[in-house]
């Protein structure tokens, strides 16, 4: 389904963190310009944590969630589902600052596959409804100049 515009910038955001996501997975090639150590890739995504992640997340919470809550209660149960996997992933992102290096890669991994679900669930499932159920209205409510800037 093709986005709506006002989704489409946390899309592309949300391409960028299944970069990271894909980084900091065990199982997966190294990808070329990328870290590829445990420790370089805590690095990499505390660094991305900060300037995309954080932004991101309060964005959805201050301006999308209570949006989405006022159409209805199964867009209430998703948003509830977003901010709950948003704490856990902040939780995640917090223990990598003093994990220990024998416990980097297998913190890593879990993260990356923690977030790449997370930004699957919000595009296939939660914004498909969004799109479904917001009426046209609603969409000017999101629109804040030089958030995407």
């Amino acid at each position: 389904m093709k986005r709506h515009e006002a989704l489409v910038p946390l899309s592309r955001e949300h391409h960028q963190l299944l970069i990271l996501a894909q980084v900091l997975k065990q199982d997966v090639p190294a990808f070329r310009n990328m870290p590829d150590t445990p420790e370089t890739q805590r690095d990499y995504a505390l660094e991305r944590y900060q300037q995309i992640l954080s932004p991101h997340f309060r964005w959805e919470e201050e301006v999308l969630l209570p949006l989405a809550e006022k159409y209805s209660d199964k867009l209430q149960r998703m948003a509830q589902q977003v901010r709950d996997e948003h704490a856990a992933l902040r939780e995640a992102f917090d223990r990598l600052v003093d994990a220990p290096a024998e416990d980097l890669p297998q913190q890593l991994d879990l993260l990356g596959r923690q977030l790449a679900a997370h930004v699957r669930f919000e595009e296939r499932r939660f914004f498909e409804k969004l799109q479904e159920t917001l009426p046209d209205s609603a969409w000017i409510s999101m629109e804040q100049p030089g958030r995407w800037n």
